[in-house]
């Protein structure tokens, strides 16, 4: 449904009051042209506001800032697409979604370092390959055949590489995770230093050098990892189902499915 802008703003003032200054400095720019209005849209029934990328190639070639949530669904979404200064969230879901993709958090202050809650979350085979994340991320989640391949992610609290298949983990085809804590989960995290490195943050005192180790499939490395995860690996190892104690994983694009929607 097409609504004006001060209708828009009017809903918005009672749908997101906390996220109004940043839903407004939203931007969508696509081959040199404000398409904010395109992606932007507002789900009626949750009362939350994401950029729509959610379609083949949509989103490729994008650059999306200051936006809040981001979510790139299907194959190619976010082809190459970059993703700055996201405050919230960014799903990409589907057959190489944000293949190429810079995805970038909004810094945060030294009073809000602790309780910032970012989320990027790379579901399907080769979801987030050769992407490049970057920030003091709560959690990135690699989940599913080759999810993450080549990734780079810098900065972030906890990486997550789990449920892939056979030879073709999560994590592989020379991932680079600097992180403060390394959950390899099944199926997660080749075992050679050429597939799957890791730095653990915060435990080496030379900051002028970076030096990493070959990953550990089937373990949880890092001395700041949140309470419960040893528990929820040692049960996704025997095949147990458990809820994910971190944080968000995924499955939110197909929540949405039947939600009315408004577009900015």
């Amino acid at each position: 449904t097409m609504i004006t802008t001060n209708v828009l703003l009017f809903l918005l003032c009672f749908l997101l009051p906390a996220s109004m200054t940043t839903l407004l400095a939203c931007k969508v720019t696509l081959n040199g042209a404000d398409k904010t209005s395109d992606f932007l849209v507002i789900d009626s029934f949750a009362g939350e506001a994401y950029v729509d990328c959610m379609g083949t190639y949509k989103c490729r070639d994008a650059v999306i800032t200051d936006c809040p949530v981001v979510k790139c669904f299907n194959n190619e979404a976010c082809n190459s697409a970059q993703i700055i200064n996201f405050t919230d969230s960014v799903l990409c879901e589907g057959l190489h979604a944000c293949h190429r993709t810079e995805i970038v958090a909004a810094p945060v202050t030294a009073e809000d370092k602790n309780s910032a809650r970012q989320f990027v979350s790379c579901v399907g085979s080769g979801a987030c390959d050769v992407a490049h994340i970057v920030g003091n991320i709560e959690q990135v989640s690699c989940t599913g055949v080759k999810s993450c391949r080549k990734v780079h992610v810098e900065g972030s609290r906890l990486v997550k590489c789990h449920d892939g298949r056979g030879q073709s983990q999560a994590c592989q085809g020379f991932a680079t995770l600097e992180t403060e804590c390394l959950y390899c989960g099944k199926n997660g995290c080749a075992d050679h230093i050429n597939m799957c490195r890791y730095n653990i943050l915060g435990e080496d005192d030379d900051t002028e050098s970076t030096s990493y180790t070959k990953c550990q499939p089937e373990s949880l490395i890092g001395k700041n990892c949140p309470d419960g995860l040893e528990a929820e690996l040692q049960s996704e190892l025997s095949g147990k189902e458990e809820v994910d104690v971190t944080g968000r994983e995924g499955g939110d694009a197909r929540r949405m499915k039947g939600r009315r929607f408004l577009r900015v």
